[in-house]
């Protein structure tokens, strides 16, 4: 918050260039910044300096030079005419306050006026009718990148508290009034704290370089300061902890802008189920199609890169992004068998050997590669990403890592005394004897931390694999559970990177925490929450959006079927859901 001083007409601290700097890059870096400027007909030299700032940003805001003749005592807001109609301003039920004095606020649209006068404006807007003499706009705003300038007068802000007045004004406030003016001022407060409620506030446009050089008084040059002047009182804001990484670090820029809004369905068989999947999509306004492929259909053979032709075809008329998945669960060695996962205590696991070759180079490569390339030659272009859902049956690699290929390399990877090594590495996969071995020695978290290392390792190989088929591909994965087992946890590291984190698609709605765990060792993730559709009422739809949008970055649906004609007809639930995206 900026008071103005009220130079030249009488002494005070003027606005240097140094402030100005600062203005500058708080506004530009998402800050607030509020301008009370002197409306006794005094202060010309901030009102000066501020307006040309304001003209250098973009704002289309201007202080006038006047004070107006009769808005002493009866400001007041217009709520039906109120540019936010669903902001805390709008809602307070604010009836007309004592605002002090104030000048006329010349704004370049109406959606930047927050409060007008009773008093009438002479400066007449370019649609106006001749003769005309709207109502003078006292405070207005407008927004500046990420961040929102707001201009009102000193005397407005001072309204319910002592205020230096003119012997011809009445020395307090009226109690009805100076209630009513609390009211605007605590609703005002509340409203530059809520950015997704600026939205409806006129950005700024055209901006010009910055430009004092024909100042009615010399303007100090004093470099912004690097710390308080000595015998100075500081007070320390407390500073809000950062809860993750911006958002823009490696988010593409459909993410950034809209959000994840995904539908996670298998590929519909038939045509019209596919289209009536589409319309669904179009209704809710989601913008992530992730298709679940089996095993047939995602073989890596020209003939049926040619059968998904059409789907490609028609998945390129929309703005879709398509992530073409597969299942963990459903991953099969082709023409070689693989081995199984062990157990601790020596029991077969329902999963494949984790880091037994044939597994990746007969499961895993051949699917990837064969959904990185779907849809033909449009497949570079259409393919945003390939997803994989890591949800397996019991315990999956939590409970295992013990078959004899992910022992063996998990042992090589300690990096012990080979002598102990070898006594290790003989001990029999029955009975649970390697597990007993690793937890009395010890290294049973060494050995889990190995484990998920080497599976980075490969997952980055094969990341980069992938990406010289189709350089601009995501990677996205599925869990309804956060993962934490070295498996997952490993695939989630190779396929990541800071600039190009993975999408997370889970049922977890707390991530914060997890996903700073996740950074620190070396995963960056982007996550979006699992909605179940058929479990939210209708009037808790409003509720999960800070939860998706904050806490997460979207949301996800699941789709086993695709939606009936009725419910298209209906079309209520993907109303419901376009609303959540807003």
């Amino acid at each position: 918050m900026l008071l103005g001083g009220r130079e030249p007409e009488a002494h005070s601290d003027a606005l240097t260039l140094g402030d100005v700097a600062i203005l500058t890059e708080w506004t530009r870096q998402g800050g607030v910044v509020v301008f009370g400027y002197a409306a006794d007909g005094e202060g010309f030299l901030d009102r000066w300096i501020v307006n040309r700032w304001l003209a250098a940003m973009g704002t289309g805001l201007v202080i006038g030079d006047f004070p107006l003749e009769d808005s002493t005592a009866a400001t007041e807001m217009q709520p039906r005419v109120f540019p936010l109609p669903h902001s805390a301003l709008n809602d307070a039920g604010v009836e007309p306050f004592s605002a002090g004095r104030n000048h006329v606020v010349l704004v370049r649209r109406e959606s930047q006026a927050l409060a007008r006068s009773s008093a009438t404006a002479y400066v007449r807007p370019p649609r106006e009718a001749p003769g005309a003499r709207p109502r003078a706009v006292v405070a207005a705003a407008a927004r500046v990148g990420d961040g929102l300038v707001l201009v009102i007068s000193r005397h407005a802000l001072a309204a319910t508290g002592p205020d230096v007045r003119p012997s011809t004004l009445p020395p307090v406030l009226p109690p009805g009034d100076a209630s009513r003016s609390g009211t605007f001022l605590d609703a005002l407060a509340r409203w530059t704290l809520r950015p997704a409620e600026w939205a409806s506030v006129a950005p700024a446009a055209g901006q010009v370089p910055l430009t004092l050089a024909s100042a009615p008084r010399s303007i100090a040059v004093h470099p912004p300061p690097l710390a308080p002047p000595s015998g100075a009182e500081v007070v320390i804001l407390p500073q809000p902890v950062p809860a993750r990484e911006p958002r823009g670090r490696g988010a593409p820029s459909w993410i950034s802008r809209q959000g994840m809004r995904v539908l996670w369905t298998r590929a519909p068989p038939f045509q019209r189920a596919f289209d009536s999947l589409l319309a669904f999509v179009d209704v809710a306004a989601l913008t992530v199609l992730a298709t679940e492929v089996s095993s047939p259909a995602r073989s890596d053979s020209l003939g049926l890169r040619n059968i998904w032709r059409p789907t490609a075809t028609r998945l390129q008329a929309t703005s879709l992004r398509w992530f073409p998945a597969i299942a963990l669960a459903e991953l099969r060695p082709q023409g070689e068998t693989a081995a199984r996962e062990i157990a601790p205590r020596g029991d077969t696991a329902a999963v494949w050997c984790g880091l037994d070759s044939l597994f990746w180079r007969g499961a895993l490569r051949p699917a990837y590669r064969a959904l990185a390339r779907l849809g033909g030659d449009r497949g570079a272009d259409l393919v945003a990403g390939v997803a994989l859902d890591l949800d397996l049956p019991q315990d999956g690699y939590a409970a295992a890592g013990f078959c004899d290929a992910t022992y063996r390399e998990g042992l090589r990877a300690l990096g012990g005394d080979s002598a102990e090594t070898e006594r290790l590495a003989n001990l029999p996969a029955a009975g649970g004897a390697r597990y007993d071995a690793l937890l009395e020695a010890g290294l049973l978290g060494r050995y889990e931390a190995a484990l998920e290392g080497l599976v980075a390792e490969r997952a980055a190989a094969l990341r980069a694999e992938v990406r010289r088929l189709n350089p601009n591909v995501r990677f996205a994965f599925r869990s309804a559970q956060v993962p934490s087992d070295w498996f997952s946890l490993g695939l989630l590291r190779g396929f990541s990177d800071a600039d190009a984190p993975v999408l997370l698609w889970t049922r977890e709605p707390r991530v914060r925490d997890i996903l700073e765990h996740y950074r620190a060792r070396g995963i960056f993730a982007l996550s979006a929450l699992g909605l179940r559709p058929e479990r939210v009422a209708a009037n808790e739809w409003p509720r999960l959006r800070r939860v998706a949008f904050v806490e997460h970055d979207g949301f996800w649906l699941p789709w086993s079927e695709g939606p009936s004609p009725q419910a298209l007809r209906a079309d209520s639930l993907g109303r419901l859901i376009r609303r959540l995206a807003r």
